[in-house]
This record gives C-alpha cells, sequence and structure tokens, in this order.
C-alpha cells in the first residue's frame, strides 16, 4: 500500500492524507504501527532486565570494592525499575485503539 504525501502550505513536514484513507486501510496502518512500537519495546525491556541481573549478580559476587559494589547494585536496582515502567508502557501500547483524532488546529 502506498500513501501519497504532499507538503503543508508554508510548512516543511510531510502531512499524509490520512482522511482520505478507508477505515480497514486505517486500521491496518495503525496495528502495523502498534505491532511494530510493542516490538521495540519487549527488545528494550528485555534487554535492560537481563543486563540488570547480571550487573546484580555482579554487585554480590565481591569483584569490586564495597563502595563500587553497593554502586553497582544500585544502577541495577534502577535498571529493573526503568524495565518495569517500560513494562507499563508496553501495556499501555498494547490498550491503545487507534490513531490520534485530527485536530482542527493548526500547527504552530
Amino acid at each position: 500500500m502506498h500513501a501519497e504525501l504532499q507538503l503543508i502550505a508554508g510548512g516543511k513536514r510531510p502531512h499524509s492524507k490520512l482522511e482520505n484513507l478507508s477505515p480497514v486501510v486505517e486500521r491496518n496502518w495503525f496495528e502495523f504501527d502498534r505491532d511494530a512500537v510493542l516490538r521495540e519495546l519487549d527488545d528494550l525491556r528485555k534487554a535492560i532486565a537481563v543486563n540488570a541481573k547480571e550487573l546484580g549478580m555482579v554487585a554480590v559476587e565481591g569483584v569490586f570494592e564495597p563502595p563500587l559494589a553497593g554502586d553497582l547494585h544500585r544502577t541495577s536496582r534502577s535498571l529493573q525499575a526503568v524495565a518495569r515502567q517500560i513494562s507499563n508502557l508496553w501495556n499501555e501500547v498494547s490498550h491503545a485503539s487507534g490513531y490520534p483524532k485530527r485536530s482542527t488546529k493548526k500547527p504552530r
């Protein structure tokens, strides 16, 4: 499928003519976009969670002096919190139902 893009008069950003798409095509595009974002968030969450866990294990192994080990442990916990935030964001995105409604206001 292909969308015609045009420049907004006086603007520099391309503007997709979503208002001319059938609801089925728009829905398919939205689901494609949502699935792509969900995959990215999932990959990011997994990478952060795995590395946070490994960092935490290094912190408790006694490889480094206690002050540095404490820093590693705190960083591990912070990264685990970030992974949870990304998981929450994933849940929000997964429940999104469509593109935002088009505003009648002109962009600034």
